[in-house]
């Protein structure tokens, strides 16, 4: 079961400041329970010490520093896919927004791609490339 954390600094506009975390990732999921019982997703876009700073998805209204609590999910975004998802329309976090029925998944999918490191596609050069200097 995910640790809570009743530690909230600072909201500010889509970011808020976790003070006195333990085992949470870049990159990492959360979930910020309001003290109505309502839930809002977040992920951990910076990690100093012990301090997560959190990307909210949804709108920060509601959030009390001293009620709301905040868990971490231990794994980054997914997607569940499944061919039923064809012609269909979703929000930003792959729910559907277009009446129909919810998505029963065949299989999950990480929403992150690869880190970009344009040094890993660049061949090495066996020799040296001759070019012409122009004026």
């Amino acid at each position: 079961m995910p640790k809570e954390y009743r530690t909230i600094q600072e909201v500010a506009g889509p970011l808020m400041l976790v003070r006195g975390v333990e085992n949470v990732t870049y990159d990492e999921l959360g979930e910020i329970e309001l003290a109505s019982g309502e839930t809002r997703r977040c992920k951990v876009l910076e990690i100093n010490g012990s301090d997560a700073l959190v990307q909210l998805f949804e709108n920060s209204t509601g959030i009390n520093l001293s009620n709301s609590k905040v868990r971490f999910l231990g794994r980054t975004m997914e997607l569940g896919v499944s061919e039923d998802m064809l012609g269909r329309v979703f929000d930003g976090l792959g729910r559907p927004i277009d009446g129909g029925p919810e998505i029963l998944p065949d299989e999950r999918r990480d929403i992150n791609g690869l880190p970009m490191n344009p040094a890993a596609t660049r061949r090495n050069l066996s020799r040296p490339v001759s070019r012409p200097l122009t004026d």
